[in-house]
């Protein structure tokens, strides 16, 4: 029963049934007397709340049991002979020391005997809101982070429901639309879409783009807007989901030509934080873009820290003592870290901390040495505040990744480990926490004591044409042999390779060994392209077509015979100088791949930025396209025929069945590859069955309509 029905009850009830009715109410709740303001009866609800037996409540007065100062107010006007009601919430403190924040309900009931005005009594109705209160404060401190977040960016953000009216945007936003101050302030939806469609090159078809954008709830796209100031928005949409279902939609803008004459400068420092002056995350992740552009340069190496102080300690303190403790841990920083290392406010209570020509091992050390500060706080060290726990998270270029997102990111997630292990912790990045840990440390240890040349092998998948059968291909697949294990597939051993520092010289050696076996094939009378998998340090590395060319002409191995597959990732890291590689490449004459097409954003822009020959269908979208009508199916179709536009040839990976073939035969996939052809196999192997069918069939597979 509720607090409301229950007082409706006490209007008509009798005294003995209005007891019973209290002592129903799982809420807490008691009736006062109107004459003295003293407890008549009280339920077991009210007794545990309070800490009191039931018989111990009656005879209190009632401002002692709600000793706030609305509540002395209104129990002395009742008491003067004003009768009233109260209805609010309040923050009392329980006997047992805890603060509460509840809703408390005074409610005059009818006559019980005589009393001021014809109100004998009054019904207390109390309810604990202080889950409910938690809950909306850590809502609060989220959706602060998250407006901290969104104007850390540096891409414009615009989330709109599903009806385009307007939930949110950055400045960044309103800076690249040239938004007027008008527009900030009122918050006009329709003035802003208006404005929106002014500034565009072409408002009519904006608007045709934006109808069909509104009438496709699940739309994930990617389009290019022009502007009359000569700007150029890549515009991103993504659906908003939210308890599975769509609520609206996420445009995130970004500027492909900032260098334009009239562009709006964005400072490369970004914001300054006010209370430390130290920049901000946007600020942060450029200076991480220098630092990795220095250390890719110079082979040195760099590290991050991503420290963070207790969130929920922090938030349940009042302003000023939370100001004060946020002071505490700035200058406890300033203390304890060097001078010469760069430090950002990233939101909240994290900060990061740059260390330049600094490992692993030194982030390490500096790490220990700040959660050994944070643990005696209470003596003076890191915090004046004590009792804070810090957690940090460690990630170094380039064991964790190559650009400043990724090892961001890979601290970030470093962090959260720290703090599920409870306490003041760090805890270094990890490509693999699994049980296989002993596992990967051996083969680490391998790789750093310079054994891979024995245990590094190489396996061949041919890719066919989809209506010859004959191979356009050989794709060289690296393997590790382990002595206990057998061959490992790549996702076992390149991270740990690429963390050891060892990725380049593992592709130097692919490289070198598939081109060596290339031209033994040819020598046996088969002459093939051979494809290799270009990874991602391999794009961000200066000189690599200078490399390429060399291995190419010690092999005596033509380029427009070799193949190199490329992965969405690795031209979205750095586009630019990805786009540099790539071109220097092709003027070499060797074939560039967009590998696993469909399987990230694949962002339509790709095929027009980057100088490729042709796409691979990822297998998820083969195998969709093998079951009909699916949005995989769907996706394969339009990501097909926007290469095709392209001037660019669309290959096929993952084939396992003819269902899988058919579907490609109709869908005008050149060539495929999979297990329907054959799996990978060593280099003898490859040469016998070619040979055996090449002498059969005239080719590694059978061209059926």
């Amino acid at each position: 029963m509720s607090g409301a029905d229950a007082g409706i009850a006490w209007l008509t009830g009798q005294a003995s049934a209005r007891a019973q009715l209290i002592d129903s109410l799982d809420d807490p709740a008691w009736l006062v007397d109107a004459a003295d303001a003293r407890v008549l009866h009280a339920n077991q609800a009210a007794a545990d709340w309070l800490g009191l037996e039931p018989q111990a409540i009656v005879g209190r007065r009632a401002d002692t049991l709600m000793s706030t100062l609305e509540d002395v107010a209104f129990w002395s006007d009742v008491c003067g002979g004003a009768p009233g009601a109260l209805d609010s919430d309040t923050e009392i403190t329980r006997p047992d020391g805890r603060t509460a924040h509840v809703h408390r309900r005074v409610v005059p009931i009818g006559a019980l005997s005589a009393g001021p005005a014809g109100v004998s009594g009054y019904l207390v109705l109390l309810r604990d809101r202080s889950d409910e209160y938690q809950a909306e404060r850590e809502h609060d401190a989220l959706l602060a982070e998250l407006r901290a977040t969104l104007e850390a960016t540096a891409d414009g953000i615009l989330v709109t429901d599903l009806h385009g009216r307007i939930q949110a945007f950055n400045r960044r936003f309103a800076t690249q639309w040239s938004l007027p101050e008008s527009a900030l302030v009122e918050r006009d939806d329709e003035a802003i879409h208006r404005w929106m469609s002014s500034q565009t090159v072409a408002p009519a078809a904006y608007q045709a783009r934006l109808a069909e954008i509104e009438a496709h709830a699940l739309l994930a796209a990617v389009d290019t807007v022009h502007l009359l100031d000569g700007a150029q928005l890549e515009r991103h949409i993504q659906p908003q989901w939210s308890r599975g279902r769509p609520i609206g939609r996420v445009y995130s803008f970004r500027e492909l030509n900032p260098q334009r004459r009239g562009a709006p400068r964005v400072l490369r420092g970004g914001a300054r934080d006010e209370l430390s002056h130290w920049p901000e995350r946007s600020g942060f992740v450029a200076q991480i873009d220098d630092a990795v552009g220095a250390a890719r340069r110079d082979g040195t190496p760099m590290a991050l820290l991503c420290i963070e102080f207790d969130r929920d300690r922090l938030f349940a303190l009042d302003g000023d003592a939370q100001a004060r403790a946020m002071s505490d841990i700035v200058e406890g920083l300033r203390a304890h870290v060097p001078v010469q290392h760069q430090m950002a406010r990233l939101g909240g209570a994290r900060f990061g901390v740059m260390l330049r020509q600094c490992g692993e091992a030194s982030a390490e050390a500096l790490a220990r040495r700040l959660v050994d500060q944070g643990r005696a706080a209470a003596g003076g060290g890191l915090l004046a505040t004590a009792g804070l726990m810090v957690s940090i998270g460690v990630a170094a270029y380039p064991q964790a990744g190559l650009s400043a997102e990724d090892l961001l990111e890979h601290a970030e997630s470093a962090l959260e480990r720290a703090r599920r292990a409870g306490g003041s912790a760090w805890r270094v990045h990890a490509f693999d926490a699994t049980d296989d840990g002993p596992r990967l440390a051996r083969l680490q240890r391998a790789l750093r004591e310079g054994g891979a040349g024995q245990s590094l092998r190489l396996r061949y998948l041919p890719r066919v044409d989809m209506t010859s059968g004959r191979v356009q291909s050989v794709e060289a697949l690296l393997r590790w042999h382990d002595g206990e294990h057998g061959l490992l597939p790549p996702a076992q051993f390149l991270p740990l390779a690429a963390r050891a520092g060892l990725a380049g010289p593992l592709d130097d050696w692919a490289l070198e060994h598939a081109l060596h076996q290339a031209a033994r094939w040819r020598a046996a009378g088969f002459v093939w392209r051979i494809a290799l998998n270009l990874s991602s340090w391999q794009c961000l590395q200066p000189g690599l077509a200078r490399r390429v060319a060399a291995a190419l002409q010690v092999a005596e191995w033509p380029a427009e015979l070799l193949e190199l597959d490329v992965h969405e990732a690795a031209l979205q890291a750095d586009p630019e100088l990805a786009r540099a590689q790539l071109m220097a490449l092709r003027e070499l004459g060797v074939h560039l791949v967009l590998d696993d097409f469909g399987s990230g954003d694949a962002s339509l822009n790709l095929l027009r930025r980057f100088p490729l020959h042709a796409v691979k269908l990822d297998r998820e979208l083969v195998h969709g396209l093998a079951r009909g009508a699916t949005p995989e199916a769907g996706l394969a179709v339009a990501l097909a025929g926007a290469a095709r536009a392209c001037g660019l040839t669309v290959y096929a990976e993952g084939v396992e069945t003819e269902t899988h073939r058919h579907a490609l035969l109709a869908l005008g996939v050149s060539g495929w590859q999979g297990f329907l052809c054959s799996r990978p196999l060593d280099a003898a192997s490859v040469l016998a069955r070619l040979a055996h069918e090449k002498k059969a069939v005239g080719g590694l597979a059978r061209a059926r309509p």
